[in-house]
């Protein structure tokens, strides 16, 4: 007996382009049946937006500060992205939450200190639209100012 032999869709499609555009058509066609459906019943369609809420400060030498953005969309804090540039020599203490919840790192009035270094992390904390998003910075460098930056990824509806 001889069985017929099983393809994928795609098989066919020689280049990474191919392959891509053929998901991308994809998921397209599935978020046009996903947006007939809503309408059908008398929804309307949900748009699922990405937003960066970007956190920055000039921290002074020996100087502390709470910096806070309000987020822009209801749904998940997905991604955080802070950055200490060379030079803070794990003298700049960082914490990164939202409304009374600390993100980064998770325990209360704890601080991660880091040199020249840009972690991404990722987290999935859920967030309401007007919330704030804050960073609580510390600088214990008796000399030099350092440029604090924290950039929080936010999926969700306006």
């Amino acid at each position: 007996m001889v069985y017929p032999k099983y393809r994928l869709p795609f098989e066919e499609l020689t280049t990474i382009d191919e392959r891509v555009d053929y998901v991308h058509n994809q998921l397209v066609a599935a978020q046009l049946a996903l947006n007939q459906l809503l309408e059908k019943e008398g929804m309307p369609p949900m748009t699922v937006v990405t937003r960066d809420v970007n956190l920055r400060v000039l921290l002074q030498p020996n100087t502390g500060t709470r910096v806070a953005r309000p987020s822009p969309l209801t749904g998940r804090i997905v991604q955080l992205i802070p950055h200490w540039p060379d030079g803070c020599n794990a003298l700049v203490d960082v914490a990164v939450g939202h409304k009374d919840t600390w993100i980064y790192p998770h325990l209360v009035d704890t601080f991660v200190a880091l040199n020249d270094a840009t972690p991404v992390l990722t987290v999935n904390e859920p967030i309401e639209k007007g919330e704030e998003i804050w960073m609580i910075i510390r600088n214990a460098d008796g000399r030099e100012q350092h440029a604090i930056t924290v950039t929080a990824t936010v999926i969700g509806v306006e």
